[in-house]
């Protein structure tokens, strides 16, 4: 994994690159079959919070700045890394870097995801900045063969293992932080309620959801709406037919059967 990180010095100052896949970039876990084929072509895939642990594994995050991509995962990948910082005993003031967005996309989900993002840094990560443009970063290898099988298998372990007993989450006392089903509940209502993202996306990494998880429960509660390429006729406006729809709630994340 540690290929996957692009460390050089600019003005004295250490830059860490966190270069991922594809469907890590898109909000796809290994093995899905919507990311078929792409699985570590780029750089690492991150699926959830024991990926980072091992990436940074060994490395003073308070004396680099991070440089991380921005899209669809942007929120979801800086806060896997705020988590991280958190268990080497960084405050969020304390960790450095910048999120580059290049090409952003219109969606719906994409601008409240930015926007939630930009309030969230301005608010509580005054080392944090966002700059427009790609990455800067040299790539990484592909894979191996069988490396995505490896990926696929290691990520069920993970799901049979997080911790999801009473004495830690869930229904713990003292209560801590939500489980993985309570708290993708509360991402979900996060976004029907509009409240800020990033909240109920800590509480996701901390309770063990991986990265499919996560962009599903977005995807499901705030879809994927394309705008149209170009203004629609005056008729069509007086009638809304431009507007995004409304979060439906039928899409709620629903815990499957054995966690809560």
């Amino acid at each position: 994994m540690k290929d996957t990180l692009d460390l050089s010095r600019t003005t004295g100052t250490a830059t860490l690159a966190l270069v991922c896949d594809a469907p890590t970039r898109t909000g796809f876990d290994p093995g899905d079959p919507a990311a078929a084929g792409a699985f570590g072509r780029e750089g690492v895939a991150l699926a959830h919070l024991g990926d980072v642990r091992r990436l940074f594994d060994g490395v003073p995050l308070g004396r680099v700045r991070l440089a991380l991509p921005g899209g669809p995962t942007g929120m979801w990948l800086l806060a896997l890394c705020l988590v991280a910082a958190e268990e080497h005993g960084l405050g969020a003031d304390e960790l450095s870097g910048t999120t580059y967005e290049d090409r952003p996309a219109a969606t719906a989900l994409a601008l409240r995801l930015r926007g939630d993002l930009a309030a969230y840094t301005s608010a509580s990560l005054p080392r944090w900045a966002f700059r427009p443009g790609a990455l800067p970063s040299r790539g990484a290898p592909g894979t191996w063969p069988g490396e995505e099988a490896a990926a696929v298998a290691a990520l069920a372990r993970w799901r049979e293992t997080r911790e999801e007993s009473t004495d830690r989450q869930g229904l713990a006392d003292p209560y801590l932080w939500p489980s993985v089903g309570q708290s993708l509940d509360g991402l979900a209502d996060a976004a029907f309620d509009g409240d800020c993202l990033m909240d109920a996306t800590l509480d996701c990494v901390r309770a063990g959801v991986t990265t499919g998880e996560w962009a599903g429960t977005l995807r499901a509660a705030l879809g994927t709406y394309e705008p149209p390429a170009a203004p629609p006729a005056p008729a069509a406006r007086e009638h809304g037919a431009y507007e995004a729809p409304a979060p439906s709630r039928a899409g709620r994340h629903r815990a499957p059967a054995g966690v809560r």
